[in-house]
């Protein structure tokens, strides 16, 4: 009777040493290698790491639907929504290289990291900058195709595992920094093991670092492997992007012929592609003013007696620094003491914090001082800029309705014009020189032919010339080039 007793504790004993054995051994995984496993875990669901090294190139096709930061209507707002549209992305990971054809029109964008790229506008072409080039290559690097192959590289640190609810869902989370030096939160799926989200952060003109997800969803097998059929892509948690497609297609045959750059822009586009610095052409208009023209947006600068006023600090750092450049080979080693910004949109205030680290004044309207600020004082760490560097208190100026800025050589009026375009808006007037810098009020793009885009706010900027008595006649744009005030008079007679 004893015997069986004994063998049932034994059996019991050693059971309890085996499960202690088994949990031990599991214990001393580090979290990294906890972390490794469940990336190659998320890997095999998706067809296996094999599978996903061999996609040279893939095609999707559907809809996208952008909102971007910094353009609304209102400061106070941050998105201006736009509607979706049909969108086609060809990625080459071979290259890389991509084509995006975007609307009904299918206006092309072409990237190629070796050649450069371009972009259509109003049956023109202008080509990509380095800024653009650089984007769009980190967007590959964490393409979700294949984010795996480089999460799990050996240029990748995998530094943990923890564990989150998504919507509902438990999900472990892993911290991975990438071969673009990018720290990642990638949360996977506890039931699948697929990737729900891609967490980072990251630097973005003109915010600095910038909090950012990608969430992924419906996935749907592609031949051998599993891919998302839906993206949406959220900055400072606003959705800023979803894309819906309707077709994926890996290792495609692709069309050359796609993928060319048009022959009167492949030299600028080759050149620019890795530049250090983007072209900013200065061309006097006036005794003591210049035209200083951009790749897509330009600015204005006014030589004063005892210091220079800049009219716009549009794109990037890139082009502020150059366009100080060109400003000092004009004028010489005078301060700027003034940055006046005609509205708060992102593509006109991408430079501005390279003008505030030269101790520039952001002059401004009233309604703008909040966001200009805040673009003047957010962290930039992850690429210190040289207002960073500096540590200089940014100054800014803000304008109700007119301010006159004179010295006997020169006057400029600063004056405020409501639109339809954009809330919190200044023209400047420069009454001695009877021309007026406005931007986005009317353009005609550099090469562009056919009937004038006339827009709203090119009626109501015209009637306000007019009610104001100015003498204009010279329109310095911030798009596109130089114009006589007549051509504005021509396009609003062709368009009723």
């Amino acid at each position: 009777m004893k015997y069986p007793e004994w063998n049932s504790s034994r059996f019991v004993l050693v059971f309890s040493l085996f499960l202690m054995v088994f949990f031990e051994a599991n214990c001393t995984q580090t979290p990294a290698e906890q972390g490794r496993q469940a990336l190659e875990e998320a890997a095999q669901a998706m067809g296996g790491l094999e599978a996903l090294r061999e996609i040279e190139n893939i095609s999707r096709e559907g809809t996208t639907q952008p909102s971007s930061l910094g353009q609304a209507r209102t400061a106070s707002e941050r998105l201006y929504v736009q509607p979706s549209r049909p969108y086609t992305q060809i990625i080459d990971f071979t290259v890389p290289r991509q084509v995006e054809m975007t609307g009904a029109a299918r206006t092309l964008r072409v990237t190629d990291w070796e050649k450069g790229g371009y972009r259509e506008s109003r049956g023109t072409v202008f080509p990509l900058e380095p800024r653009h080039l650089n984007g769009t290559r980190q967007e590959w690097d964490r393409d979700i195709s294949r984010f795996l192959v480089y999460a799990l590289g050996e240029e990748s640190t995998i530094q943990g595992i923890g564990q989150h609810e998504l919507e509902g869902r438990p999900h472990r989370v892993v911290s991975v920094t990438s071969m673009d030096g990018i720290l990642y939160k990638v949360y996977l799926d506890d039931s699948s093991h697929l990737i729900s989200k891609l967490e980072f952060t990251e630097d973005r003109n003109p915010y600095g670092d910038l909090a950012k997800e990608r969430l992924f969803s419906d996935y749907r097998e592609v031949g051998n492997i599993k891919l998302p059929f839906s993206e949406t892509t959220k900055e400072m948690g606003l959705v800023t992007q979803v894309r819906e497609w309707s077709s994926i297609i890996v290792n495609a045959e692709l069309r050359e012929d796609l993928f060319e750059i048009p022959s009167e822009i492949q030299e600028k586009a080759r050149s620019l592609a890795h530049a250090d610095t983007v072209p900013v052409i200065p061309t006097e208009i006036a005794e003591g003013v210049y035209f200083g023209e951009g790749i897509g947006t330009n600015n204005m600068w006014v030589e004063f007696e005892e210091f220079v006023l800049v009219v716009e600090g549009p794109n990037s750092e890139m082009q502020t620094l150059e366009a100080i450049h060109q400003i000092q080979e004009t004028v010489g080693d005078k301060p700027i003491r003034y940055l006046v910004t005609t509205h708060h949109h992102a593509d006109h205030v991408g430079g501005i914090r390279g003008f505030a680290a030269e101790g520039a004044t952001i002059v401004t309207h009233a309604q703008n001082e909040e966001v200009i600020r805040e673009i003047l004082t957010r962290p930039h760490t992850l690429n210190p800029d040289h207002l960073a560097q500096s540590q200089l208190e940014p100054q800014i100026e803000t304008v109700e309705d007119r301010k006159t800025i004179s010295d006997g050589t020169q006057t400029v009026e600063l004056v405020h014009l409501p639109n339809p375009h954009v809330d919190g808006y200044l023209a400047i007037y420069l009454p001695r020189a009877q021309l007026l810098f406005e931007s986005d009020m009317f353009e005609i793009l550099q090469g562009e032919t056919g009937p004038r885009v006339v827009r709203p706010e090119a009626r109501v900027f015209y009637d306000a010339v007019r009610k104001a008595r100015w003498r204009v006649n010279q329109i310095v744009p911030g798009h596109g080039r130089l114009l006589k005030w007549q051509e504005l008079v021509d396009a609003l007679e062709e368009s009723g």
